[in-house]
């Protein structure tokens, strides 16, 4: 790789990360705390998932977008080390349900973006006549 398009894979990630920052704190500044860090996780586990399984089977994300979004955007946006604090924070039986609910509710997720992604790719085959 040369330092042009380093340099170029670096700005991408930052780009995202700006925007993943961004969106994470619009997210959980409106909502009520752990609850943000909740939607901001499976969120974007759902889209992780997506663009995880859109390279095994549509190849319609360049590397490009999956260093900007997936690297980058995605990378700023979910946190585990806040999901950590709250948790921490709550306590008791209301932590233990936190952390049931977030393993839960993102691998769910991941699941479902792998899924909407087969499901495009079949019904795309299925366009095509194969």
């Amino acid at each position: 790789m040369t330092f042009p398009e380093r340099t170029q894979d670096l700005a991408s990630i930052a780009f995202g990360g700006f925007l993943g920052a961004i969106s994470r704190y619009a997210v959980s500044s409106s909502t009520i705390s752990p609850n943000g860090t909740l939607i901001v996780n499976v969120v974007g586990s759902l889209l992780l998932g997506m663009m995880m399984y859109d390279y095994d089977y549509l190849c319609h994300i360049s590397q490009r977008t999956r260093l900007t979004f997936g690297t980058g955007f995605m990378g700023a946006f979910t946190t585990f080390s806040t999901f950590a604090v709250e948790t921490y924070d709550l306590g008791g039986n209301s932590a233990i349900f936190n952390i049931g609910i977030n393993l839960a509710l993102t691998l769910l997720a991941v699941f479902l973006g792998r899924g909407i992604i087969i499901y495009l790719f079949r019904r795309k085959g299925s366009a095509h006549g194969n």
